[in-house]
Parts: structure tokens; C-alpha cells; sequence
């Protein structure tokens, strides 16, 4: 009987043992859980941070901008958002990479810093949400700012802002700011489309001498434009769509106006579009360094036109042949031309190399060696568009140049007294400097008659001849000459 007692105590104290044990077992789990879910949540919430935050100025990144644009955007039934109006501000430092190669890229990263305080103390707001987009970009969300003119004042206001942390001397480096603006819908219906076209229009700021730009279809189409002729462009070569033509220079020393040479001119007969105009292709050739290709194709070309001529005439006709500052930066520019005129066996003599005051003020290249070479090779220089740069006689007496060739901006001001000073000073100078002088944009015989009472050596222009197909010159000679 005690030992029946006994064995059922036992038996409840076991049970209540097991009953605590599980009690503080419990209890140990629990704050077990809740500390890791506790370290779980925290470990959630600094990914979520790390998605949605940059880490070095704490505002919003791309991500969040992406996403809240889009809930903005949704948010505007489809008959509302001819009425929404909010506005996106795509600011871009031009210059923060110079700073990260002169003084490291901690002193870029603190700057960066330093304007994402700046930006957020005066312009985040209920009505204004701020990002950075890139290392150094921003975008500024703007509501109830859709007009131009508040665009245009509220631009004024944040590049004011950013200068005046220069004028006070809370940054010690120079902060260029460019601003472009897009506006929704006008601008485009996605965050992708308003964030692209704000940045088009900053890549337009070069046009205007403002810091900032508001975006336009027009931008758009140029753009499209723009690349379509640059893809274009680099097939024209092999498909034989470039064409030289031949604009004659006239020496008006003789009283016979004769023709004493021509500039070889391409021009681009592209499939679809027509002739496009070299002021177009030109630049985006430079800008896609097709420039040097193109450059070569137009060497030989004029080099194989000129040997056809010495076997056809028996006059001398010389050849100007353009250089672009990107072909003066090939330093085997001067090889490969010897050979091709090895190839070709024409008199050196009778090639003129034109280039422009850029190619001398372009940093990337030793120009003056290089036009050295080609003076060394016989060939001649002249130098174009002289007057609208900087260039002066002291520094054209260090280049091996032979012809200087007044740009036409001063030949149709011939009325204005002081600018016939200074065209007459112009051509006394280059005489006695031994420089064959030649006036561009001749389109009167009162212009004529004034350049030969200068004692001007040689012109060109419309009053004699446009540029002309190989063709319709050979006819002029024959005709003129034979």
C-alpha cells in the first residue's frame, strides 16, 4: 500500500517535471524566436534599405525611382492624366570625374555627400521627392510644376543654389550643373520614357547658353535622326555612296579669272534620304571617329582624280584636300599618305592639305610634327576659316603653313571700314610672311573687284562656281581651256 502511495507521487512529480520542462522549454523557444525573428526583420529591413537606399547619401536610388514613378503614374486614371502634372529633373555634375583624378575619389564621393544634404535640406518637401539616379546624378520629382515658366524659374532656383555653395565657400571645387526636364504625360507615359527625355534634354543644353532644357519631340527626332545616319555612315564607305565634288579657286591676279586649282569636297548621296549635307555627317563622323575612314577614302579619291587629270591636261590643276583634328591625331597619317601618292604617282606640288585653327588647339595630337611631315613630303598647308578662331601672326609664323584663306564671315561685311582694315592688314601681313592668300564666300562683283584691289591671290565662292561633279568641271575646262 505505501509503495502504491509512493509510485503515484512519483508518477505527479514526474508529470509536473515534464509539465515545467515544457513550460521553460517554451518559454526559452520563444524569446529564442522573437530574438532571430527580431534579427530577421532587421536583416529584411537593411536588404530592403540596401534595394531602395544608396548608400553613400541615403536618398532614394534608381530602384525606388523606377517604382514610385510607376505607382505615380498609375495612380492617374487614363482620362486624368491629360490632367496630371508633375515634372521630372534629371541633374547631371559634368565634372565630379575630373575631381576623383586630381584629388581621389573620396574627395568626389564627400562632394557627392555634401550636395545630397544640400539638395534634401532645400528642396525635399511634400511636393518634391528627391533621388539619386547615378554616382553623380540626381532626379527631382516635382508635383504641381508643369508649365514652362515655373520649369524654367524652379531650374533658376536649384542651379542657384548649387553656386551659391561655391560663392559661400562650403565646397572648394566648381560644380557644373546641367539640367534637363521632362513632364508627364507630355514627355512620355512610363517612367523609363520620362526619365530618358529629361536626359535628352540635357544633351541638348549645348545648343542654348543656358544650364538647363526642357524636353521637346523635336529633341527626339534629332536624336533618331542622329543615329540613324551614324549607323548609316558606317557602311557608306564600302557601298560606294560618298562623292567627291570640286569647288574651283580663281586667281585674280590675271585678268583672265582662270581657274588655278579646285577643293575637293565630299559629299553623301545616302540611299533613302538624298544628298546629306557635309555640315551634318561631318560632325558625327568626329563624334564616332569614322572621321579617319572617311578621311582616307577622301585622300585617295582626290590623289586618283589628280593622277587622271596629269595624264589628261597638260595644265597644272591643284587639289585642296580637308584634314579633320581627329585624322591629325594618327601619327601614321603621314606614312599612309606618301604611299598613296607613291601608288598613284602624282606631283606632290600640286596637293594642298587644308586644316582648321581646331586642329591646331586640339590637345590629343602634335599637329605642327605631323604637317611638318607632309611639308617635308612636298606637299603644301594652308590654313582655313582664318579670323574666327584664335590664331594669331606671331603663331603663324611658327607653322609650316603656305596659303591662308580668309573665312567668308569677313567678305560679306566688305562695307563695314573696319572690317576692311583689318582684311587689308590680313593680306599685307601674309605677304610679306611669303603666304598665298585666298578669300572664301565670293558671291558679287563688287566683293570681286574690292578682294583684287587688296591684292587678294586667289578666291572662291558662288560668283564663279558652286562645287561641281567631276563631270560638269571637266566640261568647264575643256571648254574654257582647250
Amino acid at each position: 500500500m505505501f509503495f502504491t502511495s509512493n509510485l503515484g507521487i512519483y508518477q505527479k512529480f514526474q508529470s509536473v517535471k515534464g509539465i515545467i520542462f515544457i513550460f521553460v522549454t517554451g518559454i526559452f523557444l520563444f524569446f529564442l524566436l522573437k530574438k532571430n525573428l527580431r534579427k530577421l526583420e532587421e536583416e529584411e529591413e537593411k536588404l530592403i534599405r540596401q534595394a531602395h537606399f544608396d548608400s553613400l547619401t541615403s536618398l532614394p536610388n534608381k530602384r525606388s525611382l523606377y517604382e514610385d514613378l510607376e505607382v505615380k503614374i498609375n495612380s492617374y486614371s487614363i482620362k486624368d492624366r491629360a490632367a496630371a502634372s508633375f515634372s521630372v529633373f534629371y541633374l547631371n555634375l559634368n565634372n565630379i570625374d575630373n575631381l576623383n583624378e586630381i584629388k581621389g575619389y573620396s574627395q568626389g564621393s564627400g562632394l557627392i555627400k555634401k550636395i545630397a544634404v544640400h539638395l534634401k535640406a532645400n528642396f525635399d518637401s511634400q511636393n518634391c521627392n528627391i533621388y539619386i539616379y547615378n554616382y553623380d546624378q540626381f532626379i527631382l520629382v516635382f508635383d504641381n510644376k508643369i508649365d514652362d515658366q515655373s520649369l524654367k524659374e524652379q531650374a533658376n532656383t536649384i542651379l542657384a543654389s548649387i553656386n551659391d555653395l561655391w560663392e559661400q565657400g562650403k565646397t572648394d571645387y566648381y560644380l557644373d550643373l546641367d539640367i534637363g526636364i521632362s513632364k508627364f504625360p507630355g514627355s512620355g507615359g512610363d517612367a523609363e520614357e520620362l526619365i530618358s527625355a529629361a536626359q535628352l534634354a540635357a544633351s541638348n543644353i549645348f545648343l542654348d547658353d543656358l544650364s538647363f532644357q526642357i524636353y521637346n519631340k523635336q529633341m527626339y527626332l534629332d536624336k533618331l535622326e542622329y543615329e540613324n545616319l551614324k549607323r548609316d555612315l558606317r557602311s557608306a564607305v564600302k557601298k560606294e555612296e560618298f562623292k567627291l565634288y570640286y569647288q574651283p579657286k580663281i586667281n585674280i591676279n590675271e585678268n583672265q579669272n582662270k581657274i588655278s586649282g579646285v577643293e575637293a569636297l565630299i559629299r553623301w548621296n545616302h540611299p533613302t534620304l538624298g544628298l546629306v549635307s557635309p555640315q551634318k555627317f561631318i560632325k558625327i563622323a568626329e563624334e564616332s571617329f569614322l572621321i579617319r575612314e572617311i578621311g582616307d577614302w577622301v585622300i585617295e579619291e582626290a590623289f586618283k582624280q589628280l593622277s587622271s587629270w596629269q595624264n589628261k591636261y597638260d595644265r597644272d590643276l591643284g587639289i585642296s584636300v580637308n584634314l579633320s583634328p581627329l585624322e591629325l591625331c594618327d601619327k601614321n597619317k603621314a606614312a599612309r599618305i606618301k604611299k598613296l601618292s607613291q601608288k598613284y604617282q602624282i606631283r606632290r606640288e600640286l596637293i594642298e592639305f587644308e586644316i582648321t585653327e581646331n586642329a591646331l588647339l586640339d590637345n590629343r595630337s602634335d599637329t605642327i610634327k605631323i604637317l611638318k611631315e607632309l611639308k617635308n613630303l612636298d606637299f603644301s598647308i594652308a590654313l582655313d576659316d582664318f579670323g574666327i578662331g584664335y590664331s594669331s601672326f606671331s603663331y603663324l609664323s611658327r607653322l609650316p603653313i603656305d596659303t591662308l584663306k580668309i573665312d567668308k564671315s569677313f567678305i560679306g561685311k566688305l562695307s563695314d571700314s573696319k572690317n576692311m582694315i583689318l582684311i587689308d592688314s590680313l593680306i599685307e601681313l601674309s605677304h610679306k610672311m611669303n603666304l598665298k592668300v585666298i578669300a572664301e564666300g565670293i558671291e558679287s562683283s563688287e566683293q570681286l573687284k574690292t578682294m583684287k584691289k587688296l591684292k587678294c591671290d586667289e578666291i572662291q565662292g558662288y560668283y564663279f562656281y558652286k562645287p561641281l561633279p567631276v563631270d560638269q568641271f571637266e566640261k568647264i575646262i575643256e571648254k574654257n581651256y582647250y
